[in-house]
């Protein structure tokens, strides 16, 4: 299973993740992240949630 996230930081510094939605496939989470039109995020299994092995969206931002 897959977690569609969205990546937010703000402009004092903080960021945030935004799970929008669980998918069984990867392939169905990249479908509906790009339907969504959702260029800051991406499509994670969920495993890396559960067991603490997520990195925060800090290090995805690209600014």
């Amino acid at each position: 299973m897959f977690a569609l996230v969205l990546f937010v930081c703000y402009l004092d510094g903080g960021c945030e993740d935004i799970v929008v939605d669980i998918y069984d496939t990867e392939q169905q989470c990249l479908f509906y992240m790009d339907e969504q039109r959702i260029r800051q995020g991406g499509c994670y299994p969920i495993e890396d949630f559960v067991d603490g092995f997520w990195q925060p969206a800090q290090q995805y931002s690209d600014f």
